[in-house]
């Protein structure tokens, strides 16, 4: 009878070990998962922090350049200038790789000029958003929600005037929304926007080909071809896009900005105006050239 008493304990006890072991060995896992999460977040981190110090600094390279441009070059602003050589697409860095886009943000028609008490600037509105397909109502409706919610920092809330997604977009490819009142550079408008300006598509296929050939269209182009500049246009701007993103191990930081170039007693100073990162990047900055491009 003890002997079988004394097996009993025994076998108790091997259980209780066991049962001991596992529960050790389930809280040593624990512990070192927990380390390897914490570890992964640091690194996270640590690659989050270095990517942004990148994307960072690329929009401080854009600022150098569009300040040195001003001093250099004032008359006019366009794709073929220093500027613009900036743009990279899945660059080298240590240990991932640097994108960065950089464009003329004057365009297309500034938005926020309807809050301007000059009519000029509605009658330019409405000749783009009539090119747009929108309806008298709607187009009253934008006009409306601006001037009563703005100054707009994106075309977003246009949406909410009650305009179809279809016009909507249409829209959005002939206007932006800058800070103040600008003029559309003529080097930056699209064909769509040449052709609200000169009316005239044969002069417009004119302008296009002069630009691709030159880099950009001056002052004495349009005299050669007896056309005038036409009201609200210009050939520079002071309103640039600069969009950076960097991608370090496993994580990647994406940023736009709306760089100014403001003019203070014959001073020049660029700084940043509007920032977005990520997700929050407002549909008008201009995507990343593809790296075959």
């Amino acid at each position: 009878m003890r002997a079988a008493v004394r097996d009993d304990e025994k076998g108790m006890i091997l259980v209780n070990v066991l049962l001991f072991v596992a529960i050790a060995s389930g809280m040593v896992m624990l512990m070192i998962n927990r380390e390897e999460l914490a570890l992964d977040r640091a690194i996270r981190a640590r690659e989050a922090a270095q990517a942004l110090s990148v994307v960072r600094g690329g929009e401080v390279s854009a600022i150098v350049a569009l300040r040195r441009d001003a001093i250099e070059a004032p008359e006019s602003d366009h794709a073929a200038e220093p500027w613009a050589a900036l743009a990279e697409s899945g660059a080298p860095i240590r240990g991932g790789t640097f994108d960065m886009a950089i464009a003329d943000a004057q365009g297309r028609y500034n938005i926020n000029n309807v809050m301007s008490p000059q009519l000029s600037d509605r009658i330019m509105f409405r000749s783009i958003a009539q090119a747009a397909g929108l309806s008298d109502e709607q187009i009253a409706g934008a006009v409306a929600l601006v001037r009563e919610y703005g100054p707009i920092t994106d075309l977003r809330p246009i949406r909410l005037s009650g305009i179809e997604p279809e016009r909507a977009a249409r829209l959005e490819a002939l206007v932006t929304a800058l800070p103040g009142h600008t003029d559309i550079n003529i080097n930056a408008a699209p064909p769509a926007v040449l052709t609200v300006l000169f009316r005239d598509p044969s002069v417009v296929d004119r302008l296009l080909a002069l630009r691709r050939r030159q880099g950009f269209i001056a002052r004495a182009d349009l005299s050669d071809m007896n056309q005038t500049v036409p009201a609200g246009a210009g050939f520079t701007s002071d309103n640039f896009w600069v969009r950076t993103a960097a991608t370090i191990g496993g994580t990647r930081q994406e940023e736009a900005a709306l760089v100014q170039r403001i003019r203070e007693d014959k001073r020049i100073r660029v700084a940043t105006v509007e920032r977005w990162r990520n997700s929050a990047v407002p549909p008008e900055v201009p995507p990343f050239a593809s790296p075959a491009s």
